[in-house]
C-alpha cells in the first residue's frame, strides 16, 4: 500500500507547533477585526487601541471631536485627579500609580491624535498596588474608554484595579473597557481627588473633565444617583488613608502576617509600635 507524500501536507511543512501558532494568531486577528480594534501600543497584556464608538443607552453616540491634540500635562492632570473607592465603607486612593501614568499617558496622547470622530481610545494598564497593609504590592489592571468632546475629556472605567491572574486565558477573561450603555457590576466608584475641582462624575464609573467650561459632554443617566464620598473622619492610630479598620483588627492581621512568615520581626515590631502609638 502506497503512502501519501507527507511533504505535500501544510501541517507537515510547518510542524504541529507552527500550525498551532498560526491558528492562535488567526483567532486573535479575527477577534480584533470583529471588535474593530486597532492597536496603537501593546506590551504583553497592556494595550492602547482605537475602537468604534459604542452606543449610548438610547441610541448612537454623537461624534467625538477627534483627532484631538491634548498636552501630556492636561492628560496627566485629569487622570491623576481620579481616586477609586474600592467598596462602600473603604477610603479612596489613587486610581492610577505614578508608574502607570508614565507608561500610559504618552500612548493615549498618540491615540487621540490618530482617532477619527467615530472612534474611542481604549486601554488596559497594569500597576503595582499596595496590599497586606502596605508590606507587599500586587499587580492590578485598570481598563478604560477615553474620548474628547465639547472641550471635555471623558473616561469610562471598565475594570478598576482588578487582580491580575497570569494563568487566565484572556480570550475567556478579557480586559474589557468601560461602556456608555451601563456601568459594570461592583461596589467600587470613582471620586475626584480631594480639593480637585476639575472633574465631575456623570456616573460612578464615568469621569468628565471641567477645565474648559461649557456644557457637559453627556448628561447623567436617568437611573444614576450621586456618589456619596467616603467618610472623612480619621481612624485612630492609622495614618494610611486606605484603611478604616480598628487598631485591634489591624493588630490581629499583623500577628497573622508574622505567624505566616510574610513579614520580618523588625517589620512586625515597627508596625506594632505605629498602631499602639496612635491609641
Amino acid at each position: 500500500m502506497r503512502l501519501h507524500n507527507v511533504k505535500s501536507l501544510p501541517i507537515a511543512r510547518i510542524g504541529m507547533a507552527g500550525f498551532l501558532v498560526l491558528l492562535l494568531m488567526s483567532m486573535s486577528c479575527g477577534d480584533a477585526l470583529a471588535s474593530g480594534r486597532q492597536l496603537v501600543w501593546h506590551e504583553r497584556e497592556q494595550f492602547v487601541a482605537l475602537e468604534r464608538q459604542d452606543p449610548n443607552p438610547d441610541g448612537p453616540a454623537p461624534p467625538n471631536d477627534h483627532p484631538a491634540d491634548l498636552s501630556l500635562e492636561r492628560l496627566v492632570a485629569f487622570l491623576d485627579s481620579l481616586d477609586l473607592r474600592p467598596e462602600e465603607n473603604e477610603r479612596p486612593g489613587p486610581l492610577f500609580t505614578k508608574a502607570s501614568l508614565e507608561i500610559l499617558v504618552p500612548q493615549l496622547q498618540q491615540a487621540l491624535r490618530r482617532a477619527s470622530p467615530g472612534e474611542d481610545v481604549t486601554f488596559a494598564v497594569i500597576g503595582l498596588h499596595d496590599t497586606l497593609l502596605g508590606f507587599a504590592k500586587r499587580p492590578k489592571v485598570t481598563t478604560g474608554r477615553m474620548f474628547y468632546r465639547n472641550g471635555r475629556i471623558n473616561l469610562i472605567v471598565g475594570l478598576a484595579q482588578k487582580d491580575v491572574n497570569d494563568r487566565e486565558d484572556r480570550r475567556l477573561s478579557p480586559f474589557t473597557p468601560g461602556s456608555r450603555r451601563a456601568a459594570v457590576a461592583g461596589d467600587w466608584a470613582l471620586l475626584p481627588h480631594a480639593g480637585h475641582g476639575g472633574v465631575i462624575l456623570a456616573r460612578r464609573d464615568w469621569a468628565v473633565s471641567t477645565e474648559d467650561g461649557g456644557a457637559p459632554a453627556i448628561p447623567p443617566p436617568r437611573a444614576a444617583h450621586p456618589v456619596a464620598p467616603a467618610p472623612s473622619c480619621p481612624v485612630a492610630g492609622d495614618a494610611r488613608p486606605g484603611n478604616s479598620r480598628t487598631p485591634a483588627e489591624r493588630l490581629a492581621t499583623l500577628n497573622e502576617l508574622k505567624e505566616k512568615g510574610l513579614i520580618s520581626e523588625e517589620e512586625y515590631q515597627g508596625k506594632r509600635r505605629e498602631i499602639l502609638n496612635g491609641l
